[in-house]
């Protein structure tokens, strides 16, 4: 090959491969050719990083296309988001950060600076397909965990909410107060308004307590539903592949049926030839 390329950033947003689907992309290449192009932004695969891996591997050269459009993570996404078997935490995260890819290629260049289809939690969360509130979740993860978590939540490794509980500040440690001495006091030394305070105090502290435990509760079974929905894609496909070997195995039947009467037929024609010079003969 006369050229090699490295990934773009949008591109690696993606997850690899694994195994079995690479060697299965790689055979169909070799029986059938290369039928998608490769394309490029600025000397780097924008699109198409299994297949140029797969066609190094088998020593063909690629056919690789510029991309010439003006909006590259749009391309990516609408190529790949929903091409893919992806958890709904991987695709929340796939589009937040393309699009923080996006704008910080904005920065300084007045070309870029136009309003695109997700510049809002709710227009990245129709795109990657899931709900606001694990979009934002997503939005969270870019802003502030390291590269290599966030890497994990995209490669699968990790759900969205196992890596913000990782990013999540520890709470400090606050020494326990000792007991102040009981004093008594007078029922005038206390207010019937200072009462009331106090009083709407606590139900505001027993108000956030509970919403924190709701909020939890439906983080939690968010992530549930998403590694349901995963389970279900891959038992969808499994049944695909199934039904498509048994309606193979149906055909085969139905050939080795008509084979099976042609030499019955044939077997029985010759029988009767036989007799016939049999009796001929005698």
């Amino acid at each position: 090959m006369n050229n090699h390329y490295e990934l773009h950033p949008l591109c690696t947003y993606f997850p690899r491969m694994g195994a079995t689907d690479f060697d299965a992309l790689k055979e169909d290449i070799q029986s059938n050719g290369q039928t998608h192009p490769i394309y490029t932004l600025d000397g780097m695969i924008l699109d198409g990083g299994n297949r140029y891996r797969a066609l190094c591997e088998l020593g063909m050269e690629p056919v690789v296309i510029e991309y010439t459009g003006t909006n590259p993570t749009q391309f990516i996404l609408s190529s790949n988001l929903h091409r893919r078997h992806l958890t709904q935490g991987q695709s929340a995260a796939i589009v937040s950060a393309s699009q923080n890819w996006a704008n910080a290629q904005a920065e300084g260049n007045l070309q870029l600076r136009t309003v695109t289809p997700t510049d809002t939690a709710a227009s990245r969360a129709k795109q990657s397909g899931v709900g606001q509130r694990t979009q934002q979740m997503a939005d969270k993860l870019i802003k502030e965990a390291p590269e290599e978590l966030i890497m994990e939540v995209i490669d699968g490794k990790k759900s969205l909410l196992t890596a913000l509980k990782e990013i999540a500040p520890e709470k400090p440690e606050v020494e326990k107060p000792q007991p102040a001495p009981v004093i008594e006091a007078e029922p005038e030394d206390i207010s019937e308004e200072q009462n009331a305070l106090v009083n709407e105090q606590q139900s505001i502290i027993a108000a956030l307590q509970a919403e924190n435990a709701v909020m939890l509760k439906v983080f939690e079974a968010d992530d549930r539903v998403s590694t349901s929905l995963e389970e279900v894609s891959k038992l969808t496909e499994v049944n695909r592949v199934l039904n498509s070997r048994f309606n193979d195995l149906l055909v085969e039947k139905t050939e080795a049926i008509k084979v099976a009467n042609y030499w019955e037929n044939k077997f029985l024609q010759l029988e009767t030839e036989l007799n016939n010079r049999s009796d001929a003969m005698s």
